[in-house]
Formats: structure tokens, C-alpha cells, sequence
């Protein structure tokens, strides 16, 4: 909230200091350029701290090669990394920072992978993959994000690996379909 009114303040100072200065020049000269703005303000040969990374570690990529041609077969299509904000939202309240403490929950997580029907991307089933970052500061995670996938309707496959991995969906599926009637 203070970053928005430090940032409106700024605007304001900027636009009172342009037209200050439009008012003192003669009306035939040419109107200034507009202040640049900060990111505009950023060299382009500016070193910035940030590099390339690939999308999913070496764990998440072995997995995926492994559920493609699965998701393939059953005829869905396979998303990676989905913020969990974009499959779940929370419910307005009058109460803003009750809003906000529920929606910064959700704010920063993903889900590993996403099977969905490829007409449309409806979300048919959520795959977390479970490897050696599930300790147990993870498990806190791990059950809000159970107890949360399972009152929004969504159905959670938990995999340590791609052992029996077809069985695993077509099993999750069933669960899936017998959940919804």
C-alpha cells in the first residue's frame, strides 16, 4: 500500500514539474518528450542481476518425459509449474487484509504438473511430485495444499517417481470420476 502511494506521489511531482516547465516556454516551441520512465531509466548495457534457468529441475524434466507420452495415450495435455493463484481464487471479502493474508497463502505456490483436455485446458488432474525437497517444513505445505485442492474440487496425485505412473492417473481418474457424481 505505501509502494502505491510513494508511486503516486512520484507521478503527481512529475506531472506538476512538466507542466511547470511547458508553462514557461513559448507556445511555438516544441513540446517536450515525456519523463522517462524508471524502467526506461535502466541502461540497456546495464549488467542486471538475473540469468536464464531452465523451466524444471533434472527430477521435474526425468518426470516429464515419462508422463507425456502417457498424457499422449489418454488424451490429455500436460502443463508444468501452474501457480496454484491461477487455479484457485479467493473468495471476496470486506475485509481486504483478510483477503490478502489468504490470498499471499496461495501467492507463490505452483503445482508440478497439470493434466488437461487439450479443446479447452480444463484442469483434470494436479501431479506433485514428491522428491527430496518433502521435509518437513514441506509437509505443512503439502497438507493446506491438500486440504485446499480438496474443497475446490480438484483431485491431487502425490508421486515419488514414474513407477506404475499410467496406473497411478487412470487410478486418480476413477477417483476423479467417482468423486464428481
Amino acid at each position: 500500500m505505501e509502494f502505491i502511494a510513494i508511486i503516486i506521489i512520484i507521478a503527481l511531482v512529475a506531472y506538476i514539474v512538466i507542466n511547470k516547465k511547458n508553462a514557461t516556454k513559448p507556445a511555438s516551441a516544441p513540446a517536450a518528450p515525456a519523463e522517462p520512465t524508471q524502467e526506461e531509466n535502466i541502461k540497456v548495457t546495464e549488467n542486471l542481476p538475473y540469468k536464464k534457468k531452465l523451466l524444471l529441475t533434472k527430477n521435474e524434466w526425468s518426470f516429464y518425459k515419462s508422463l507425456k507420452p502417457v498424457a499422449d495415450e489418454l488424451g490429455y495435455s500436460v502443463l508444468a509449474k501452474i501457480r496454484v493463484a491461477d487455479l484457485v481464487e479467493v473468495i471476496p471479502t470486506k475485509d481486504r487484509s483478510e483477503w490478502q493474508k489468504y490470498f499471499n497463502k496461495i501467492n507463490k505456490k505452483h503445482v508440478d504438473f497439470v493434466l488437461a483436455k487439450p479443446e479447452n485446458l480444463q484442469v483434470i488432474l494436479l501431479i506433485e511430485l514428491d522428491d527430496n525437497s518433502h521435509n518437513d517444513k514441506q509437509k505443512q505445505r503439502d497438507e493446506f495444499i491438500e486440504a485446499l485442492y480438496k474443497q475446490t474440487g480438484y483431485t491431487l496425485l502425490r508421486t515419488s517417481g514414474t513407477g506404475d505412473l499410467k496406473e497411478k492417473i487412470k487410478g486418480a481418474l476413477d477417483l476423479n470420476k467417482v468423486c464428481a457424481e
